[in-house]
């Protein structure tokens, strides 16, 4: 008998330890937080910003079309993949004694690799290189 009393304690003191907890819940996620920002988190912010817009290049990944000894190659190869894929940006550089035709700017290795598996019926000797890349503000 001493033990089914026992027993019913437990359960209700059980039953009131998650009332109470589930109660404290529903009155605790109706509270507002507010905070103050100081002045000089604002300043740090806006040099971040500032610093950010001087950006033009930042590393990424290009596909290299060709490198070629002479610029008339290279620029043949240009000239046919920007008629062909406008949309995506081309570069012809040249670094001695090779001019090169790289295309796009690619933040990641999967994108690159999704541009390359498109471009590669046209252009089968084409692979991705690691590059400093146009840096745009999104």
């Amino acid at each position: 008998m001493k033990r089914h009393f026992i027993i019913n304690i437990i359960k209700n003191l059980s039953f009131l330890f998650v009332f109470l907890i589930g109660f404290n819940c529903v009155m605790l996620g109706q509270n507002q937080v507010t905070y103050e920002k100081e002045p000089l988190i604002d300043s740090i912010e806006n040099e971040y910003i500032k610093s950010w817009k001087t950006v033009k290049y930042d590393e990424g990944y290009r596909i290299q079309l060709v490198a070629s000894p002479t610029k008339n190659g290279a620029q043949k190869v240009y000239n046919e993949y920007t008629s062909a894929f406008p949309e995506v940006p081309a570069y012809l550089s040249y670094t001695e004694p090779t001019f090169r035709v790289r295309v796009g700017n690619f933040t990641n290795r999967i994108d690159a690799h999704r541009f390359l598996k498109r471009i590669q019926p046209q252009f089968p000797g084409a692979f991705i290189t690691k590059d400093k890349i146009s840096f745009k503000e999104n």
